[in-house]
């Protein structure tokens, strides 16, 4: 189906129809989700939901407007982007939907295993006030200027990023360890979760890190496990919007970089 001109990935989540005497068949609809491409906690989830071939119906929606419109905000207290609305069980939070979707229709990207759900759960309880810096510092300032985020608090969250003792990427650097990915040897949500916050920060994507002055080549294991999770099923597709808008978000992030050094 399409919404607002953007493609989604919409199909069969239908439950099995069932019949009783003198009853018609019914069916559930499908799960939707309400989203944005260049957002990243919206852009894991789809990514997520490609990946495991879980189709769900898209509808586009632009976060600080159309999350603040009653209707939306009617649907659930939490108004964030995404949400999703499974026949009227209503989640916000990416990360919630994600733990949902993958108990769900049991995700390889939610193994079972115990030991790793603690690792994914312990990476996204880190992630919000961490990784997520990233896009608060870089990204933003950016393409929400509607945020109102301030030159000073900027500077805060970029120097977060790189501090040897605590700093986003060294912790990131250091979790990475000997595995292939971040929270066992295969990939989980938290690999895509992460990704969306650093991925958009490369020089294939946006090039933030660069124009900020952060040299990812001291970060050696990130860039590494980044280039194994551009492998993954769905990530094209998850990013093509990302993509299509590089250019601009480029030249416009470029023009502020340089006018802050003057």
């Amino acid at each position: 189906r399409q919404h607002n001109g953007q493609a989604s990935f919409t199909t069969a989540t239908a439950a099995t129809p069932t019949t009783t005497p003198n009853t018609k068949k019914t069916t559930m609809a499908p799960i939707k989700m309400y989203t944005m491409p260049i957002s990243q906690p919206a852009r894991a989830v789809a990514w997520a939901c490609l990946y495991e071939g879980t189709e769900v119906e898209e509808i586009q929606v632009m976060p600080g407007k159309d999350n603040k419109k009653p209707e939306y905000q009617a649907r659930h207290a939490i108004a964030t982007i995404p949400q999703m609305d499974d026949n009227g069980f209503v989640l916000s939070e990416s990360h919630a939907i994600m733990f949902y979707l993958g108990e769900k229709f049991n995700w390889s990207l939610y193994p079972n295993d115990l030991k790793v759900r603690a690792r994914i759960q312990e990476y996204f309880n880190w992630h919000w006030s961490n990784s997520r810096k990233i896009t608060v510092g870089l990204f933003a300032p950016v393409m929400r200027p509607d945020l109102n985020i301030g030159e000073e608090f900027t500077k805060a969250q970029k120097k977060a990023l790189t501090m040897e003792q605590g700093g986003v990427l060294p912790t990131l650097e250091r979790l990475l360890g000997s595995q292939k990915f971040l929270c066992a040897d295969v990939p989980t949500v938290a690999d895509l979760a992460l990704y969306c916050e650093i991925g958009q920060g490369m020089d294939n994507f946006l090039g933030l890190f660069t124009l900020s002055g952060i040299n990812m080549d001291n970060y050696p294991k990130i860039v590494a496990w980044a280039k194994e999770c551009e492998k993954l099923k769905g990530f094209k597709e998850s990013h093509a919007a990302l993509a299509k808008m590089a250019p601009m978000i480029k030249k416009k992030a470029s023009q502020m970089a340089n006018k802050s050094k003057l």
